[in-house]
């Protein structure tokens, strides 16, 4: 951690940076998903990770 940075600002940066990421790849794979099959994308084992965030999310109320 930078000095003199407010550690509350750090995790707001942080937390910014992860915002913009996430949206990054949910773009990606909207990308994706015009390219492949639904079968070929229920192979797909990111597909169950996906499902396992989208489950976390709602568990803590987000999204």
């Amino acid at each position: 951690m930078s000095k003199g940075i407010d550690p509350l600002k750090v995790v707001e940066r942080q937390n910014a940076i992860i915002r913009i990421q996430s949206g990054v790849i949910d773009e990606l794979f909207l990308l994706l998903m015009q390219h492949i099959s639904a079968d070929e994308a229920d192979s797909l084992p990111c597909i169950a990770r996906i499902n396992q965030a989208a489950e976390i999310r709602a568990e803590i109320g987000v999204g």
